[in-house]
């Protein structure tokens, strides 16, 4: 069996991969030890940034049927006082999707893995064990024995992406180490699914109880599943094996046995770790295996699938011969500070639940809401997610590194998500009308990769080969307008790579791009 990339793990950010490589006619052999997918919740929330991703492979509405609104977080005291709030930025939405959603996982997999079965470049292997890797000037190769088989069977291809989870038997055998960022806590992770009946009787809305007694978490997920994320004590066991007698104590707060049915429940010890290289040659890691984020921003999951649509882009580029494989060594650059940020960002929010001790933790709320000015504010969860500050952007440029807007818009009698209607390339977006001159010299530049232009609000009737939308709700006149520029230039990850203030400043701009791709 020979591919162009071999991915070793298919839980979300491995089937993700695989997807969007996929999509783009790459040839993908994916291997994963179990039989089918997890058929129990794990990861709860994902975002803005996930639906869009869904968005690429089409299945975006598929799965929001298995979502719901992710409701405010309400931090509450020793005294049962609210200390801080998150919540999400209200619509219109920047993305093009609400900024949060809570979901069910198993579902959300099994939509993917069909996408998947729908690519005729993409080849599932499950039950499947991985014994070896390796790789030479010329590619990479594993071995793989089939579950209740003897022998092992080689598969090659020209890069090899590890997503096999935390463990990561690829990134033991390579010997690369995990950097500890300093947070082990354990957690005992409890879904139930409650009876209708009962569930007026529980909180409409995520709490965390930063209680120093039993510090704990409620949160409200699609239907009548509810989850509860409670802290374990000294002393107290991290055995995989919880019996309902050991359970419904620790719930009668808030429910008893004959109000609802135990679904799941797991201990935990809460990490914050990253591997501390992502490339060795021609074997990449992602999702679990380069990171592990502790929950109290949702972003596990998340992370690894920013990891999945970095790296699809330019695996893409590389082997089609568009870019040297030197671009691959931005993967690491770019995502690795930013899932350290993120990560440090969510340990802080742990921190503010995992006090143990009664007389810090009063100390904590006084100085929270000291902090406020003596009244809670509302901070916005995506404004907690920074941008990448490092690798392919300019960094001289307001916005680079953000995420590029995406608006609803009406172009040629088409309306929709902008997306949609100019594809996932390089693009550049432009306010207002182009000068004929300018508009050539875009042109020609973006049509070298495949690249969009588009003239958002323009009112010229001419036909042009760029694109004219028109904005149905102001997203990106407006952000632009923040940022004092005119024209923003997308990569095919959505990130920004620069803005400028006018047309003719973004053709450099653009030309820095493309030679930063191709040299």
């Amino acid at each position: 069996m020979n591919v162009d990339v071999i991915i070793v793990g298919l839980g979300p950010t491995g089937a993700t991969l695989a997807a969007l490589l996929g999509q783009r006619g790459v040839r993908v052999a994916a291997f994963d030890r179990l039989p089918d997918l997890y058929p129990l919740p794990r990861a709860i929330g994902l975002d803005h940034e996930v639906m869009r991703i869904m968005q690429e492979l089409g299945i975006a509405e598929k799965i929001q049927k298995h979502t719901a609104p992710y409701r405010p977080s309400e931090y509450r005291g020793m005294e049962g006082q609210l200390i801080k709030r998150l919540d999400m930025a209200p619509p219109p939405y920047r993305l093009g999707w609400a900024p949060n959603y809570v979901f069910d996982q198993p579902a959300f997999e099994g939509i993917i893995r069909t996408r998947l079965s729908e690519l005729a470049t993409v080849q599932v292997h499950l039950e499947t064990e991985v014994t070896a890797q390796g790789q030479d000037a010329g590619g990479a190769w594993i071995d793989v024995r089939v579950r209740g088989e003897e022998p092992t069977t080689r598969a090659t291809g020209r890069y090899l992406v590890a997503c096999d989870g935390g463990a990561s038997p690829i990134r033991t055998r390579l010997g690369i180490p995990l950097e500890d960022l300093h947070f082990h806590e354990p957690w005992l992770v409890v879904d139930v699914l409650v009876n209708e009946d009962k569930l007026d009787n529980l909180p409409q809305t995520q709490v965390q109880y930063c209680e120093a007694g039993r510090p704990s978490t409620f949160v409200v997920l699609p239907g009548n599943h509810r989850r509860w994320e409670i802290m374990l004590l000294p002393g107290e066991s991290l055995s995989p094996e919880f019996s309902e007698s050991e359970l419904w104590p620790l719930l009668e707060r808030w429910i008893r046995p004959e109000d609802g049915k135990l679904w799941r429940a797991a201990a935990y010890r809460f990490h914050g770790l990253l591997a501390s290289r992502w490339r060795e040659g021609r074997i990449l890691l992602a999702g679990d295996a380069a990171h592990m984020t502790p929950p109290f921003m949702a972003q596990g999951m998340v992370q690894g699938l920013r990891d999945a649509q970095n790296l699809a882009w330019k695996l893409d580029r590389v082997l089609s011969g568009s870019s040297p494989a030197s671009l691959l060594d931005s993967y690491g650059e770019e995502r690795r500070p930013h899932v350290v940020e993120t990560t440090l960002t969510a340990i802080e929010l742990g921190r503010v639940i995992c006090e143990r001790d009664p007389e810090l933790a009063r100390r904590r709320d006084e100085r929270l809401l000291a902090e406020q000015g003596g009244q809670v504010r509302t901070v916005f969860r995506q404004n907690m997610i920074p941008p990448l500050r490092h690798g392919l952007i300019a960094p001289d440029a307001p916005g680079a590194g953000s995420l590029v807007p995406q608006p609803r818009v009406r172009a040629s009698g088409l309306e929709g998500r902008l997306d949609d209607l100019c594809g996932r390339g390089v693009r550049v977006m432009v306010l207002g009308e182009l000068d004929a001159a300018v508009e050539t010299q875009l042109l020609g530049l973006l049509a070298s990769c495949g690249g969009t232009l588009i003239q958002v609000g323009s009112t010229k009737q001419t036909r042009t080969p760029s694109l004219h939308v028109e904005e149905l709700e102001a997203v990106m006149a407006p952000w632009l307008a923040s940022l004092g520029q005119s024209v923003v230039i997308a990569r095919p990850d959505n990130y920004v790579y620069g803005t400028a203030q006018t047309p003719a400043e973004a053709i450099p701009l653009l030309q820095r791009l493309l030679q930063s791709l191709t040299t």
